[in-house]
């Protein structure tokens, strides 16, 4: 029991962090919702286009804020069909171009592909509702049905974004919901690895084929829309390779264990001597006893210098909030975790103690030699 409650604490430290650039607007379904400082700007600029067409700032704010409502429960859905296959949700972070539901591990096969199919069922549901809400509207309102029909209802649109949202998303293309059906339903028949290269294949053809038509008619938000797919497929190619690469290893076998660490009472003018004589960036802060009391970062530690001066002690100045896991965590976790952020390493800390530390440097590394060693894939398999 004591272990279980120290993996939950470690894994509240790291969710704590969260998505660099995002921060927190509530909980739903227990889980932390987040949106990255970009949103804010999509705010203001659709605000502004909605009183130079001569709405109001208020209405073009309001309706991106019922579209990204229709976001969220999209996000939500996905959330709801992990926790049925008990796989937690550490976050879910709204970006301008849509949501992100940040899973702590990626299932295959049939959880995968219920999971992904989840998000869009959602929208198609809402359109569901929307379309009956119109119906009812029509049948009960006199001269609604003329505001209708000229599409200026924000019924009307809330139904278009819905429909736009379930056929969008259904695409055979990463990192859209389509292109993880898509390799879910090849995982019936080839394996998961050889099923994501040709996932990511078809989401990049695709990508192609949308960067030209936009090109062709001018539209550049289909090019837009084509570069993402494109990046997005690229990127799920690359992380699966990574992830095979370390699948069943542990943090033990990527965690540097030759580095130093400082005291909280060490002064800044020692951790930079250290800086200087060594290629650590980051410093691990450890007290008497042997327990991880916080973190110096090398950003930290310079502009702490210029402030503060080279006698101030490390304890004023050292990240307290840092992400730790056990010696035990899947890489794969832990490659997650660095890929999302990069310039932070972990601690590998046990009972307390300091055990090592992983960068995403290191643990590049790791998946390169791992790579090297494996044995090359037979024909037929």
């Amino acid at each position: 029991m004591n272990g279980e409650r120290r993996r939950r604490a470690q894994r509240a430290e790291t969710d704590e962090a969260g998505s660099p650039w995002a921060f927190r607007i509530g909980t739903a379904l227990g889980i932390p919702v987040r949106i990255h400082f970009t949103f804010l700007l999509l705010l203001l600029w659709f605000g502004v286009r909605s009183a130079r067409l001569g709405g109001t700032f208020l209405s073009g704010v309001g309706f991106i804020l019922l579209l990204f409502g229709c976001v969220l429960l999209h996000e939500l859905g996905h959330a709801a069909m992990a926790r049925v296959y008990e796989v937690r949700t550490r976050e879910i972070v709204l970006y301008p171009i849509g949501g992100v539901a940040r899973l702590e591990r990626i299932p295959s096969g049939k959880a995968e592909l219920l999971i992904a199919l989840a998000g869009p069922a959602v929208n198609l549901i809402l359109a569901g509702m929307l379309f009956a809400a119109m119906l009812v509207l029509q049948l009960r309102v006199p001269g609604s049905a003329a505001e209708l029909a000229a599409g200026d209802s924000v019924l009307v649109q809330l139904l278009l974004v819905n429909a736009s949202l379930f056929f969008f998303n259904l695409l055979p293309a990463f990192p859209m919901d389509g292109g993880r059906v898509l390799r879910a339903t090849l995982t019936f028949f080839m394996s998961e690895e050889r099923a994501t290269a040709v996932a990511a294949a078809v989401g990049q053809g695709a990508a192609i084929v949308f960067g030209g038509l936009g090109l062709l008619t001018g539209n550049f938000i289909l090019v837009f829309i084509a570069f993402f797919v494109f990046l997005g497929a690229g990127q799920e190619a690359a992380f699966h390779r990574s992830r095979a690469a370390v699948r069943g290893l542990d943090a033990r076998a990527a965690m540097i264990t030759h580095f130093d660490v400082l005291a909280p009472q060490d002064s800044l003018g020692r951790a930079a001597d250290l800086l200087l004589r060594t290629h650590q960036h980051d410093f691990p802060v450890v007290d008497a006893w042997g327990r991880v009391a916080g973190l110096l970062h090398r950003g930290v530690l310079l502009e702490a210098l210029a402030r503060a001066g080279h006698e101030t002690p490390v304890l004023e100045v050292m990240e307290r909030e840092i992400a730790v896991v056990t010696p035990k965590a899947p890489l794969e976790e832990v490659l997650r975790h660095l890929q999302g952020r990069p310039a932070t390493p972990l601690l590998v800390v046990e009972e307390g103690r300091l055990q090592g530390m992983i960068t995403l440097e290191n643990l590049t590394e790791l998946i390169e030699v791992s790579r090297r060693l494996r044995p090359p894939a037979r024909a037929g398999h």
